[in-house]
Order: C-alpha cells, then sequence, then structure tokens
C-alpha cells in the first residue's frame, strides 16, 4: 500500500492529502529497507571490530544519532510535502548546485547497492561452489542485470510482497539464532572481544562508530522520501523510532549471524588464498555465507528475495541521482531506462574496484559525506532559516531557482575536504566529531557574510 501510493505522487508534487499514509505504512517500508545484507555486515563490524561491550557502545550512538538525524531532516520534509533532494535543491545547494546532492547519493547509494550485490553473489558463489573467477564476474553482471530489470519492470510485485519478504529474512534469522543457542554458544556470542587479527581496541572502535555514522545519515536522508507522507507531524516520532529500532534489531542479528558461521567462512576465504585478517574480514562482510550455511537453499533463496526490494529501490535511488546530475549541469533529462543502466554500470565499477575489499574506506568517507548533508540541512531549516531568518522556509515550486547557493556548497566542499584529508592522513579517527561542528559554524558564518 505504502509504495503504490507513493509512487503516484511526483518529486516536485507537494503530498496531497488522499495520499497521506497512516504511520505504520511508512514505518513498514523503512524496516524492510533497514533488514538487508549490508545491515547484517554492520552487526558483525561492530561486534567483531570494537568487541560486544564496546559495540553495545555502538548500537547506543546508532540508535539515538539515527533517530535525531530522521526525526529532524524528517521533519523537514514533512513539512514542506516534498522529498529531500528537492528540499536540499531549494535550501541548501541551488538548481545546479544540486549536482553535489546528486554524486553523494550516486556515491554512497550506489555503492551500498555494489556492496549488497557484491554480499549476494558470494553466498550464491559458496552456496553451489562456484570458485572460477568467470563465474564470479558472470554471477555479478547477471545480478546486476536484474536489478535493472525489477527497477524498470518489478517495482509493484516487489511493493505487495515487501512485508514477506521481510518476516521471511527475521524467520531465518531467528532460526540462527535458535542454533547457536541450541550450540550452548550464546552467552560467547553476546560477550566476545575483537575477533579480528591485528585491529586494536581504538582503531576497531572507530571503525564501527563510522560505519554506524554513515548509515544513520543515509537512513535519514532516505527515510526523508517517505516521512513526507505523514498523516500528523506527530507520527514522525514512532515512524522514527521504528525505522531506528529496527536497524539496531538488524544489528543484533547480523552479530550473531556472523558469528555463528565465522569459523567456517573464514576457512571459506582463506582457502581461496587470503591470509588470516583478510579472510576474517570477508567471513564479517559476507554474512549472507553465514546464513547459507544454517539454513541452506532455503536461505539463499530467502536471502535472494529479500535483497531484491533494498536493491531495487538502491537502484531506484540510484538512478534518480543520475538522472537529477545530468539535469543540473546540462539542463536535459535522460530516459529513465538509460538512467537505470547508467547507475548499476556504476555498481559495477565499484564492485570491479573490490568494494568489500575497501570497506572501511568506503564507511569512513560515507560518513562524511551523509552527515555534512544532514547537519547542513538541519542547521539551514531550523537555525539559518528559522532562529537567525535569513531566507524563507516556504518553497514556491515554480519560481525562479538560485542556480547555486554558494553558502551550502563552499560549507559541504570544505568541510569535507578537510575531514577526509584528515581522516585519511590518521589525524582523526572519527571524522563526524569535525564534520558536525564545522559544518554547524562555517554555513552560519557565511549566511552571515553572503546573507540569502
Amino acid at each position: 500500500m505504502g509504495n503504490k501510493a507513493t509512487d503516484q505522487v511526483s518529486l516536485f508534487e507537494r503530498v496531497p492529502a488522499d495520499k497521506r499514509l497512516a504511520w505504520p505504512d511508512i514505518a513498514a517500508i523503512l524496516s524492510g529497507v533497514v533488514s538487508s545484507l549490508s545491515k547484517l555486515m554492520g552487526g558483525g563490524i561492530v561486534a567483531f571490530y570494537a568487541g560486544c561491550q564496546m559495540g553495545g557502545v555502538t548500537v547506543a550512538i546508532t540508535f539515538v544519532l539515527s533517530f535525531i538525524l530522521t526525526y529532524l531532516v524528517g521533519k523537514i520534509c514533512y513539512r514542506q510535502g516534498l522529498p529531500n533532494n528537492v528540499v536540499s535543491r531549494y535550501y541548501i545547494f541551488g538548481k545546479k548546485g544540486s549536482a553535489a546532492g546528486s554524486l553523494i547519493w550516486i556515491f554512497v547509494l550506489i555503492g551500498v547497492l555494489a556492496v549488497g550485490t557484491v554480499q549476494l553473489g558470494n553466498a550464491i558463489l559458496f552456496a553451489f561452489g562456484w570458485e572460477s573467477e568467470l563465474a564470479r564476474w558472470a554471477l555479478f553482471i547477471g545480478i546486476s542485470c536484474a536489478w535493472v530489470l525489477m527497477a524498470l519492470f518489478g517495482t509493484k510485485v516487489i511493493a505487495r510482497m515487501n512485508a514477506v519478504f521481510v518476516v521471511a529474512l527475521f524467520c531465518v534469522m531467528g532460526y540462527v539464532v535458535y542454533l547457536i543457542a541450541a550450540d550452548g554458544q550464546l552467552l560467547e556470542a553476546a560477550t566476545h572481544g575483537i575477533l579480528i587479527p591485528g585491529v586494536e581496541p581504538v582503531e576497531g572502535f572507530a571503525y564501527s562508530v563510522n560505519y554506524a555514522i554513515m548509515t544513520s545519515g543515509l537512513l535519514a536522508l532516505f527515510a526523508a522520501d517517505f516521512t513526507r507522507f505523514a498523516r500528523k507531524e506527530r507520527d514522525l516520532i514512532p515512524i522514527t523510532l521504528t525505522g531506528s529500532l529496527f536497524a539496531i534489531i538488524t544489528y543484533v542479528f547480523g552479530a550473531l549471524i556472523v558469528f555463528y558461521g565465522f569459523q567456517q567462512s573464514v576457512e571459506y576465504f582463506s582457502a581461496q588464498g587470503m591470509g588470516p585478517e583478510l579472510a576474517a574480514n570477508a567471513a564479517v562482510t559476507n554474512p549472507g555465507v553465514s546464513l547459507v550455511l544454517a539454513s541452506g537453499g532455503i536461505g539463499l533463496a530467502i536471502i535472494c528475495l529479500s535483497q531484491m526490494k533494498v536493491e531495487t529501490s538502491n537502484s531506484i535511488g540510484g538512478a534518480n541521482a543520475v538522472s537529477n546530475l545530468m539535469n543540473s549541469l546540462t539542463g536535459k533529462t535522460v530516459p529513465w531506462a538509460a538512467a537505470v543502466i547508467i547507475a548499476n554500470l556504476i555498481g559495477l565499477v565499484f564492485i570491479f574496484g573490490n568494494i568489500l575489499d575497501q570497506i572501511n574506506a568506503f564507511m569512513s568517507y560515507g560518513s562524511i559525506l551523509t552527515t555534512s548533508w544532514c547537519i547542513l540541512l538541519i542547521t539551514d531549516y531550523y537555525l539559518v532559516r528559522g532562529k537567525m531568518g535569513i531566507g524563507s522556509r516556504e518553497i514556491r515550486i515554480g519560481d525562479a531557482e538560485e542556480a547555486v547557493n554558494w553558502r551550502g556548497i563552499i560549507t559541504l566542499a570544505s568541510v569535507t575536504v578537510v575531514a577526509s584529508v584528515l581522516y585519511a592522513t590518521g589525524v582523526i579517527a572519527v571524522p563526524f566529531l569535525l564534520v558536525a561542528p564545522a559544518t554547524i559554524v562555517l554555513y552560519v558564518i557565511l549566511s552571515r557574510l553572503m546573507g540569502a
């Protein structure tokens, strides 16, 4: 019901009263989005790199930050009745400047699409015992073609079966937890320390926190496209709580699932020539292998079905970003089918670049991009346009748009470059500690100097 209704409202149309949705419908969409292999991987990263005790701290950070960012960004989009990309275009980027938002979305969302494709592909390779490099790449390309077809022709089918896929996936995850408990390992699975060779406590904790921050920002930006359909502003609280809670639940399941299949997964990847650290990292970042170990062909089928809903959404979101990027830079419209194909081709580039081997860097730089966008939008709406009265909060669709909001672009670019350099050189382990205050301070100063 939720997706069917949202499909009927264009990006530049405010949500009419008859298309508003009850909060459980919107919450169900978000709960489906956060139940994916990449989120299960997050649970493994948090537990195995930080240890369960410090992982608990990361989980608390995830919940609080997800709730705050999703609620504040979601409220902006609800009040305007417009999706996040359009609101950001009018507020902080400008028409041509919105290319910056599209580039962020392409990097993060298509990157997540690529991660999910590799995880699903590795689960299939493991299940069938395919080992050749040719089979590996043929499978990745075939899966990417499936995402293209689903985005073009299968969205209604996915929408109708979304709830079934989510329930089925959680049933399989529950079964894995049962197996752990039956083996008498549940206490160890919930209390172990760092299990990745060569990882120091501070390093592992920073890694897990960066992942949590990145996914919190991504959830806030993604959820805002659906919170605009809420019937009442107070509905945003249960919607946000549900999305944040399901993210945490998936983390916990992910930590347990990775623990269940860890040793066998390490042996599997070691047999491919990986050293101890690389094999352990591969075992953590491929929770689909553990699910196949636990539940065989049934588990594999459910993984495939559950990934369809997430990766179809990622494919569509990536295609929207490609379309907006081309339109903002050239003024021309890209055919929808071409945009979907381009998005998945970019995903294949990520895959060819072995994105899972670079997952730490991807998540850390992703945390800079998603949170700088969120903090910038929140600062603009609530502080600059709100408390300071610089610029109007009301978006008038059809009015002449500012070509480039230089205050927003300069802030985003400056903070991103500085935080990225400091992270790459090891000066700062958690870029968000710089990104949040620097974004607020710089944007406020530039708004004072440059005005609306």
